[in-house]
């Protein structure tokens, strides 16, 4: 079982312009209510002392849950209805592969990582805001795009992404999502950062597991695990 104040960690990578990759790994800390790099973990007086072993796992222990429940080992009753008003960024756990605007179309199209995707991929400025999303085709479309079209960029294919803030609740990313038609939403923080992605079975998975047991759920997965 997860520990009550266990937070996931997840990988953002970015492929940017020039062809090279941008690691960062993330964590959502409770008592800032946002995504911060899970190093600063490491310097933290409220991290557990055996956070930097478990962040290999996926996991960092943390003593400034917010988590509703965390301090009352007793009672594990918890509507699902006040799970569905969990912040998005409690259940964030996969990694997410961001393409940066000026990056050319046709190395996009050979991206191994986005070869066999069902999802868009955000595209973001260089500082990581999101400016749209590449649809699930264009990858698949760009192998065989003509001469012309090897000169554009990714930001030329771009096209309106659904997303969400991590402070949203997950009821509202449940709302986004059906009204929107999608299965999968690209989740910002301020200033409309990517953080992360949220899909539909992550949170029904994580609303059930916490209205049930009123603890996290264990098999968020590893940090940088793709889940499918």
């Amino acid at each position: 079982m997860t520990p009550r104040h266990a937070a996931s960690v997840r990988t953002r990578l970015t492929i940017l312009s020039d062809g090279t990759t941008e690691a960062c790994e993330l964590v959502f800390c409770e008592g800032e209510r946002r995504s911060v790099p899970v190093r600063g973990c490491a310097t933290c007086p409220s991290a557990g002392s055996d956070s930097c072993a478990t962040a290999n796992y996926g996991l960092v222990h943390c003593a400034r849950s917010v988590f509703p429940i965390a301090s009352n080992g007793n009672d594990l009753s918890f509507p699902p209805a006040a799970a569905a008003a969990l912040p998005v960024g409690l259940a964030l756990a996969r990694p997410v592969v961001c393409l940066e605007d000026g990056l050319p179309w046709i190395e996009a199209a050979r991206t191994p990582l986005l070869a066999h995707g069902l999802y868009g991929a955000p595209v973001v400025d260089r500082d990581g805001v999101l400016l749209g999303q590449l649809p699930p085709a264009g990858p698949a479309s760009g192998r065989q795009a003509s001469a012309l079209d090897g000169f554009a960029l990714v930001a030329e294919h771009a096209v309106s992404a659904v997303s969400v803030h991590e402070n949203a609740s997950l009821g509202e990313a449940f709302a986004t999502m059906g009204t929107r038609r999608v299965r999968e939403v690209t989740v910002v923080g301020d200033g409309r950062r990517v953080v992360g992605v949220l899909r539909d079975v992550d949170a029904l998975h994580f609303v059930a597991h916490v209205a049930r047991t009123g603890t996290r759920p264990s098999d968020q997965g590893p940090a940088g695990a793709v889940m499918t």
